[in-house]
């Protein structure tokens, strides 16, 4: 036997085995060790974690479980003079309408509850059988992020207390103020904040907004079907949009209507019902009607700005501040506006007929938005606008823009297009008794958005003749320097705005292209606001002194005239002769032009004009007024009647005939304007009823080209609109207003004998004036003379009998001086032919005498009168003819549809 094999074998296995006795311990312990480390591992985490917890749950903001559970922003509504509701405003999180939670049905209630939290009655603000669920779903989806289990209590907390940004700090707070909120909060209050609360696409928030916007009905009235389509929004907003995705959302209506069966809520006849009714077609019918609408007017622009303004200078809001309430405050706005009066206004503002045709004078101005993601630099926005002569050439134009601004790698985020047809138009009318403006078109065409160029309140431009009233004859009148009955003579006239400059030559708007110097020569106030005369409006400014002038136009609400303002290195001011004509450095807006005409309509009365009436908050306490401006007098009440009575001409006879109704009988008193190159066309008008300004012309100022008044005759078709129906009414007409007869040749009172023969026909007239203003002198300016027809001079004692006849001639206070005109450019007066020439006066007949002998010479026929001998008797009773003005018939004067002016530019100081 091998006995040293068998004791080796026999050590070795005793070493093994103590060996593996060691292993084994060590083994042991490294396992006890091991398992022990987790153990206080895991121990350390879950207190670090139940100290996280705490943490988290300690910073979770205060709140009060009764109010800032409940939505922070409400839709703003707008409402009419009679309390109508007009539109409805909001922000991007507060297009909300309050509803309580018995206003809803029930089966709308049921439809959210079992989609979005089936055990909601059951659960104490979690909903732990939810979230297994979901931990189960997302793993056998692989997407851990896939689905939630948030209780309606949590979606409550979330949407009102805390942010929407998915962190673990958020989820776990609004865990614990989900459970905190339940044990203080009945359950219904939290679904009714809920149904308030939840965001369902397109800008709505809360199921009355969200069945406005998609079914144009109170939640009251939505059906099953219709409560299951918005229940379904809700997930994912865009994704189920039953807008613009249909299909998506009527499958998941399908889940939700599935749902309420299996859980009791509705019978199985109440399904098919609502699973046959063709909801997605009422949707697209509303939303058309929706996008028809989808734009604010330019009267609501305006009631924004001016409610914006109020509340920073009135309330002391930041802008900030004032829009964020404005849009999300839930204020009730009541508005001046006249929706009947509004409507007429935008029909005829839409007609293209009403515009200048292409052909005659079109142009299109195109406003080009893009923005686009550049791969290499990021986001860049571009913008163009550019006038062209057809829509052809200005879209051709974009697309070039598009060629250059994007490249193929380029991602297009927004676009905007929007073609605006020129000549342009504005239109204001305002009840001139409150001042409350009851309609504005801020320009022609459709409206495609919100905030744009406002051109009836926000442009400032050239009123024309309209100026006239305002800084001449009123002030003058007013002031009891003029009557309408004073006369000036119509003839060549210039004038220089310092020693060194060169003089300014006035020209009249009725110089012709075949001849441009004409002249009416002597005539009234009256005339001169009825034939808009220039040169009368220059002359009558110089007289009462610009100071004068300019003061009044200030009482009576211009804010953009310039006292004296540097602009571009240059000294302008509106303290020069040319405000007479309307030249003005800035222009007017058309508001404060309208405004101003109101004044003279309301017997003398300034009434600031406003957009709204006053402003309550969402709980309808009052936080800005408007009720009652208070009127200022800017003029007497003669001089409002005498200027309404002479513009009453301006429309019957003068430069404004086109605008008279044609089946309403009204009375109707306004002035036309037409600045340089007819860059504006104006008229301003008013009724016992309204005033009314209307606007035409480019967006950027060039001549137009036009062949009718077209802005005239639109407000014609407005105003006449309007006025169908009222009782026809006249201007009133204070007790010291009284009349007298005056010769319209020397404003002085009229002598019978003299001013009926003139050879134009009879030149007396009845006559308005203020009491204390009748002249007290009779015409001087008609005289009868005794001529010879052989030579044309006074005839004298040898002049034949049957050569001699006797005519009345006018005699001008201050003789013209034929010497100084132009002798090219020699003057046409209308009239010249009828004065007896200064040249003659103290000469006599040179052919008729003792030692005169000279062939016979005949004066035209038009001269002669040979029955005037028998009809001039000075010493003819004076015999007054009915109270009330007398028209004149003149052959040289004729209706006018357009007057004009030459502006010089504003005035620059020669410094």
């Amino acid at each position: 036997m091998n006995y040293s094999n068998h004791s080796k074998s026999k050590r070795e296995k005793e070493l093994e085995s103590k060996s593996n006795k060691v292993k084994k311990s060590i083994s042991t312990s490294f396992i006890r060790i091991l398992v022990l480390t987790l153990l206080i591992t895991f121990g350390l985490i879950i207190i670090a974690g139940l100290g996280i917890t705490k943490a988290i749950i300690d910073a979770a903001p205060e709140i009060d479980y009764d109010k800032d559970i409940m939505p922070k922003g409400y839709r703003t509504f707008i409402y009419d003079q009679l309390g109508n509701e007009i539109t409805t405003l909001h922000g991007t999180d507060a297009n909300r309408i309050y509803a309580s939670l018995d206003q809803m049905p029930e089966h709308l209630r049921d439809a959210f509850i079992a989609i979005e939290d089936e055990r909601f009655y059951e659960h104490q603000g979690i909903d732990l059988k939810g979230i297994l669920r979901a931990i189960i779903n997302n793993i056998k989806s692989k997407d851990l992020t896939g689905e939630g289990a948030s209780t309606i209590t949590q979606q409550v907390i979330k949407n009102n207390v805390l942010s929407a940004t998915q962190t673990f700090q958020r989820k776990i707070q609004e865990q614990y103020l989900a459970i905190e909120l339940e044990k203080r909060v009945d359950k219904n209050i939290i679904l009714e904040s809920y149904l308030n609360t939840v965001a369902l696409g397109r800008g709505t928030n809360g199921v009355q907004a969200a069945s406005n916007r998609y079914f144009n009905k109170d939640v009251s009235d939505l059906t099953l079907a219709e409560s299951a389509v918005m229940a379904s929004i809700t997930k994912y907003p865009t994704r189920y949009d039953p807008i613009a995705n249909p299909e998506n959302n009527h499958s998941r209506q399908l889940i939700v209507l599935n749902k309420m069966l299996e859980q009791g809520k509705i019978t199985e006849i109440e399904y098919n019902q609502a699973i046959e009714e063709d909801v997605y077609s009422k949707i697209e019918l509303t939303n058309k009607n929706a996008n028809k609408n989808s734009n604010y007017s330019y009267f609501v622009d305006e009631v924004i700005l001016r409610v914006k303004d109020d509340l920073v200078i009135k309330k002391g809001y930041t802008e900030k501040q004032a829009y964020d309430l404005i849009y999300t405050g839930g204020l009730n706005v009541y508005v001046t506006q006249d929706i009947n009066i509004q409507n007429i206004v935008d029909k005829e503002f839409l007609d293209e007929s009403n515009y200048p045709p292409k052909k005659e004078d079109y142009s299109v101005k195109i406003m080009y938005s893009l923005s686009v993601d550049k791969k290499d630099s990021g986001i860049k926005h571009y913008y163009k606008e550019k006038e062209f002569d057809t829509d052809k050439e200005a879209l051709a134009y974009v697309e070039e823009l598009k060629a250059s601004w994007i490249s193929e790698v380029d991602e297009v985020i927004s676009e905007s297009s929007i073609l605006v047809p020129q000549p342009q138009a504005a239109m204001v009318i305002i009840d001139y008794h409150t001042g409350h403006v009851k309609a504005i078109a801020g320009g022609r065409g459709e409206k495609l958005g919100n905030q744009l160029l406002n051109r009836a309140t926000q442009t400032y431009r050239h009123p024309g003749s309209t100026f006239k009233i305002l800084a001449a004859y009123l002030p003058a009148i007013d002031t009891g320097r003029y009557t309408l009955a004073t006369v000036l003579d119509d003839v060549p006239f210039s004038y220089s705005v310092s020693k060194n400059s060169v003089p300014w030559e006035v020209h009249n708007w009725y110089d012709s292209s075949e001849y441009k110097y004409n002249y009416k020569g002597l005539s009234t106030v009256r005339d001169s606001i009825t034939y808009s005369i220039n040169i009368h409006a220059v002359k009558t400014l110089m007289d009462i002194g610009i100071e004068t002038s300019f003061n009044y136009l200030l009482n009576l609400g211009f804010t953009s005239l310039v006292e004296k303002e540097t602009i571009n290195g240059k000294i302008y001011s509106d303290k020069n002769y040319s405000l007479a004509l309307g030249g003005v450095t800035k222009g007017v807006s058309l508001l404060e032009l309208t405004a101003a005409y109101g004044a003279i309509a309301n017997n003398g009365e300034y009434v600031k004009p406003i957009f709204y009436t006053k402003v309550l908050d969402h709980d309808n306490n009052l936080i800005l007024t408007n009720e009652q401006p208070k009127p200022v007098r800017v003029m007497k009440e003669t001089t409002s009647f005498l200027l309404t009575n002479a513009m009453t001409d301006v429309v019957k006879k003068g430069t404004g005939t086109i605008v008279k109704f044609n089946s309403v009988s009204m009375p109707i008193a306004g002035k036309t304007g037409t600045s340089s190159e007819k860059k504006d066309l104006v008229f301003t008008g008013y009724t016992p009823y309204y005033v009314a300004s209307i606007w035409q012309g480019y967006d950027t100022p060039k001549e137009q080209v036009y062949k009718r008044s077209y802005h005239k005759i639109l407000w014609r078709k407005i105003m006449e609109e309007i006025h169908k129906g009222l009782p026809r009414k006249e201007f009133y007409k204070p007790d010291n207003i009284v009349t007298a007869k005056i010769c319209t040749e020397s404003g002085k009172l009229a002598k019978l004998g003299l001013c009926n023969k003139d050879p134009r026909g009879s030149t007396i007239m009845t006559e308005f004036f203020e009491k204390g203003t009748v002249p007290t002198e009779t015409c001087d300016v008609h005289v009868k003379q005794t001529i010879c027809s052989v030579s044309g001079l006074p005839a004298n004692k040898y002049c034949p009998s049957n050569s001699k006849y006797t005519k009345v001639f006018i005699k001008r206070p201050e003789p013209l001086v034929p010497s100084n005109w132009d002798p090219k450019h020699p003057p046409r007066i209308q009239d010249r032919k009828y004065e007896l020439l200064y040249s003659t006066i103290g000469e006599y007949c040179n052919v008729h005498g003792p030692h005169v002998k000279k062939p016979e010479v005949k004066l035209p026929t038009d001269y002669i009168d040979s029955d005037l001998d028998d009809k001039i008797n000075e010493d003819e009773e004076f015999i007054a003819p009915e109270d009330k003005p007398i028209e004149i018939e003149d052959k040289d004067k004729k209706p006018y549809l357009d007057d004009d002016y030459y502006s010089p530019p504003p005035f620059i100081y020669q410094e």
